[in-house]
């Protein structure tokens, strides 16, 4: 029994997108053939099909072949709305537009899926660092608290502070009461504008972080004029 033409089409179709290479009709009947169908079926069959491929698919008249090379979703969709189609280029069209149809459910399935993941990771991310600059902070206090309980001198609190936010690759920019010269970068001239070089005083340190080879100004150091 001959194949429908409708299935006809699919078929052709399908070993047109499995090829993924241009393919002349000859081709396409021998492999036509290879799935059961005998010669004079399959030469039949590409008769009714071959007007509706050259539609569907790219047909190049040089070398007389056929590439698969779907339509547009939109183009197939105005393809459809034509009146004088038969049922094997509808049912043609009509699959070009749900495979459209459901790549983009996939397609956005998956980015509502990896926008989710993202989003969770990153509250995660933010989460555990906040947490960390926290138990830092907390650690620096315990201290404090408790050298001066202790009695322990000024001096000895400034210095296991220094210690812990070194820890925290924190770097000091300046020691209150140093003397040094003005850089604007990483100093706020306290009272008056300063010149580059100027020597100066620091009322209060700033601080650096580095991350690995990337150095973050965090607060610039107060200092006056000497």
């Amino acid at each position: 029994m001959r194949p429908a033409p409708v299935a006809t089409v699919a078929v052709f179709l399908d070993l047109l997108r499995e090829a993924r290479a241009p393919m002349a009709a000859g081709e396409l009947k021998r492999r036509l053939g290879a799935l059961g169908v005998e010669r004079a079926e399959a030469a039949a069959a590409w008769r009714r099909a071959q007007r509706v491929l050259r539609r569907v698919a790219r047909y190049d008249p040089d070398t007389r072949t056929y590439e698969w090379a779907a339509l547009a979703p939109a183009q197939a969709l105005e393809e459809l709305l034509r009146s004088d189609l038969d049922g094997a280029e509808r049912t043609a069209l009509a699959q070009t537009v749900r495979t459209a149809l459901a790549e983009r459910d996939d397609l956005e399935q998956r980015l509502r899926q990896a926008y989710r993941s993202t989003w969770q990771a990153g509250g995660e991310r933010q989460t555990r660092t906040r947490a960390e600059s926290a138990r830092a902070l907390a650690r620096v206090a315990m201290e404090v608290e408790e050298l001066a309980a202790a009695g322990a001198a000024a001096w000895v609190m400034v210095e296991r502070v220094r210690t812990l936010v070194r820890m925290c690759d924190l770097e000091p920019i300046g020691r209150a009461g140093e003397e040094t010269g003005y850089d604007g970068a990483r100093h706020v001239a306290v009272g008056g504008p300063a010149r580059a070089g100027a020597r100066v005083s620091v009322i209060r340190p700033g601080y650096l972080w580095r991350d690995g080879d990337d150095e973050v100004l965090l607060d610039r150091a107060q200092v006056a004029p000497v």
